[in-house]
């Protein structure tokens, strides 16, 4: 088995900084290179007007200055870094991205299946992903756990 490739789909959120931790270690222990990914998740709206292109304009301005924060992250690391900010679903993209660019491993974070209130959500990004990727998926959960 030969691991060249990572992709780390984030969202930007604790849950991916935790991924993020095994896609540095397995990046710099595999000397594998890293593509960093977001995926705007589309509006469910009817028509594209000035307002949404206005409003997405603005969003992906925002992600960009993330997006280079991450690629530094990585970077200050050692590691060969690429980035991209994709349109979509983002279970879709991820797979989509990971096949496109022979992606050898997907490391991402997950919210896990409840939400705040303890109620039990069906279908996350990270279980679509793994269900339907094109590579292995190695899920970080955030919490802390014991041996």
């Amino acid at each position: 088995m030969d691991i060249r490739s990572v992709l780390f789909p984030t969202d930007f959120s604790v849950y991916s900084e935790k991924a993020r931790e095994y896609a540095i270690y397995l990046g710099r222990r595999l000397n594998a290179s890293i593509h960093i990914l977001h995926v705007i998740e589309p509006l469910d709206y009817p028509e594209v007007d000035a307002e949404v292109q206005k409003f997405y304009k603005d969003l992906e301005a925002q992600m960009v200055k993330k997006m280079e924060k991450e690629r530094e992250i990585f970077e200050k690391e050692g590691l060969n870094v690429d980035k991209s900010i994709l349109i979509g679903q983002r279970w879709r993209v991820i797979n989509t991205v990971a096949k496109g660019n022979n992606i050898d491993l997907i490391v991402m974070g997950s919210h896990g299946i409840k939400t705040d209130s303890g109620e039990l959500t069906v279908g996350t990004t990270s279980h679509k992903v793994v269900f339907s990727s094109p590579c292995p998926v190695l899920i970080v959960r955030h919490e802390e756990w014991s041996r």
